[in-house]
């Protein structure tokens, strides 16, 4: 399984389970921009490695390690995003972008980004 694929789909689980949507297959779909029989295909195998619980006809849930990789691709999110916003970049682009940069960054890159957006908030407030 492609790993940006793999991330793509755990990463809209958890943020529609945080937003208290129901995780369907219609909802994943429309929000993957994908076919529901693409996403039933991909369910499986996600389950298969052990990614989430889902059943057919019910709902899909992250497991533990699951849960831990959708946490950390929407954190790399949302330090990348508030980085391309600290450099001026709109709200909205700055969305778009994280999406594209957060599956093919290096950590230490990560890291190096969210030493600078701490240290930028640190000096704003000052």
């Amino acid at each position: 399984m492609r790993k940006n694929r793999v991330e793509e789909y755990l990463e809209t689980i958890y943020e529609l389970y945080y937003c208290g949507e129901r995780i369907g297959i219609r909802r994943l779909a429309k929000k993957l921009g994908v076919k529901p029989s693409s996403v039933i295909e991909y369910l499986k195998k996600l389950c298969e490695e052990g990614y989430i619980v889902y059943e057919k006809g019910g709902l899909i849930m992250l497991t533990n390690k699951g849960f831990e990789i959708a946490r950390e691709i929407k954190n790399r999110h949302n330090v990348i995003k508030e980085f391309l916003k600290i450099l001026g970049v709109s709200e909205e682009i700055a969305e778009i972008d994280a999406c594209y940069i957060e599956h093919g960054v290096h950590e230490e890159t990560i890291e190096k980004i969210q030493e600078f957006v701490n240290k930028n908030r640190t000096q704003s407030r000052v």
